[in-house]
């Protein structure tokens, strides 16, 4: 019985396995721009809403943003979709704290860790069971020879 249980839930583990590593890395790359990349405050200059039908009929909302900020002492500019600097609603003149790169200050991101607290939650639960798995299936009841 065990022998069955351990292979049948083989892909389960090895799933919690891969998110509980993209949950690290989300988590890591949040706190890498807020650690190492430049902070900066930006104006939203323009909003405007989006939606796109995919081919699967599933229909997604969202924004259009420009903002205007200072990096390394020079004016700049950025326009496209909100989500891929992380920003899922503004309005025009809102204040935002973006960090940027400062290698290339075009590259934002608002590094705003949202979802934390399930961020910790994934890690904790996809590793806690990955852990139990590789423990009670493979570890448990094996005795050390010397």
């Amino acid at each position: 019985m065990f022998v069955l249980a351990r292979y049948l839930l083989m892909p389960v583990a090895l799933i919690a396995a891969i998110l509980f590593l993209m949950a690290l890395h989300i988590i890591g790359t949040a706190l890498h721009h807020q650690a190492a990349w430049q902070r900066t405050v930006a104006t939203v200059t323009d909003v405007s809403p989006y939606s796109e039908m995919h081919a699967n009929g599933l229909k997604t909302d969202g924004i259009n943003v420009a903002v205007a900020y200072v990096a390394n002492d020079a004016p700049m500019t950025w326009s496209g979709r909100g989500k891929d600097v992380g920003l899922y609603t503004a309005a025009k003149g809102d204040r935002i704290e973006f960090y940027y790169d400062p290698a290339d200050p075009s590259s934002l991101d608002t590094a705003a860790m949202k979802g934390w607290r399930g961020g910790l939650l994934m890690l904790a639960v996809t590793g806690g069971f990955t852990a139990f798995y590789v423990w009670f299936f493979w570890l448990r009841g094996r005795r050390v020879t010397a």
